[in-house]
């Protein structure tokens, strides 16, 4: 069976305080708890695994490993509000490594999922990763595209289930290529 190459990537986005406090829902800010996040940033960077599979076009997975995730969920055990913040922060870190890699994400603002197959299957594997069938990887925090940008919405592996689309609420934050 043929198998995609892998290589890690070392990427190093900034901290984008607009896309935390978005994912966060809150409006603002107090210092301490500024400084807080960027604590936890420092610490979870090194945390932060991304791969490209492929050659010149291919995959991007981006993961945390398990010891955030336990972090997180122990937080937010004792403090629900702050573990949906820190939630938040881990969440900002993979849309940040996003937009570092591939700014149309930025743009378009979601990252397609591909079709689970075979070989994508046998080749995450090799770098500890399993993808399910339901498009989704074996970590909480963790994301899966195509690499280079490729399509948006309407390369979605998860479009018929996805809520950015398919919400009433939220119609018209996400456009396909079908809009115009």
């Amino acid at each position: 069976m043929k198998l995609l190459p892998f290589k890690e990537l070392d990427v190093h986005p900034p901290f984008d305080i607009e896309t935390f406090m978005g994912l966060a829902q809150i409006k603002g800010l107090e210092g301490r708890e500024t400084v807080e996040l960027l604590d936890f940033w420092g610490k979870w960077h090194p945390c932060l695994k991304t791969y490209f599979l492929g050659r010149k076009r291919g995959y991007l997975a981006i993961h945390f490993q398990m010891q955030v995730e336990q972090e997180i969920d122990s937080i937010w055990d004792v403090s629900p509000t702050r573990g949906f913040k820190l939630q938040a922060l881990a969440q900002t870190m993979i849309i940040g490594v996003l937009k570092e890699l591939m700014p149309e994400v930025g743009q378009n603002q979601c990252a397609p999922v591909p079709k689970p197959g075979k070989v994508l299957k046998k080749s995450l594997a090799r770098a500890g990763l399993e993808l399910f069938d339901e498009g989704a990887l074996n970590y909480k925090y963790s994301t899966l595209t195509y690499y280079p940008f490729r399509d948006g919405c309407d390369s979605c592996y998860l479009i018929s289930s996805c809520p950015k689309v398919n919400l009433p609420r939220m119609e018209g934050l996400f456009k396909t290529g079908k809009e115009g």
